[in-house]
């Protein structure tokens, strides 16, 4: 039974209305009339707690993007342990509005797939033991999908072989966080020329 505060689903002529009315959907909709669209309406988990997102934290990027990549190099050495080809930090857009994220990426180049295989294994059982909550499929490329924490504060990881290019590459997500104002370097003063005793 639904709870109150879910909204009403809407069916017949209602929402084929509501579809010609939607800019997307409606495209959709002329382009593939043979496709039935149901669009559900969005559930309180895919919209961030207001609460939570003003108890994120406000960092500095530069001193957080050193932390971050500092993170996801001590992550690289214990579930690949050689030294990575690239590094590579950049700030995306958080999973809520104002809120941003820190993905790291590190490669490495050449790799023996054999040697990759087996650190894809060995990295989901050892995130596993960590906490992390891990998938390791079975088909498509090896690779090993984390994550640890909940909402805002979910912290992801990815490590996948992709053996046409001979290339391991780890990819770090941070938690969402709020990127404080840089502040303004204070002008030297200029001397007065007055003596002090």
């Amino acid at each position: 039974m639904p709870s109150p505060r879910t909204e009403p689903f809407v069916t017949g002529d209602e929402a084929a209305e509501q579809v010609a009315r939607d800019p997307f959907w409606s495209v959709v909709r002329r382009r593939h009339p043979d496709v039935d669209v149901v669009v559900l309406p969005a559930t309180a988990a895919a919209r961030p707690d207001p609460a939570e997102v003003a108890a994120l934290p406000a960092v500095d990027p530069a001193a957080e993007a050193e932390r971050g990549e500092a993170d996801a190099r001590a992550t690289w050495a214990v579930l690949v342990g050689a030294e990575p080809s690239d590094v590579r930090s950049r700030w995306t857009a958080g999973r809520a509005a104002g809120t941003s994220r820190l993905e790291t990426t590190l490669r490495l180049d050449d790799v023996d797939p054999t040697a990759a295989v087996a650190a894809v294994g060995r990295a989901a059982e050892t995130l596993t033991g960590e906490g992390w909550h891990v998938l390791a499929p079975a088909d498509g490329l090896p690779r090993a999908l984390a994550g640890r924490g909940t909402g805002l504060s979910r912290t992801e990881l990815q490590l996948v072989h992709a053996p046409a290019e001979a290339r391991l590459v780890l990819r770090l997500r941070s938690a969402d966080v709020h990127l404080a104002e840089p502040t303004e370097p204070t002008e030297p003063t200029e001397p007065t020329g007055e003596a002090h005793a």
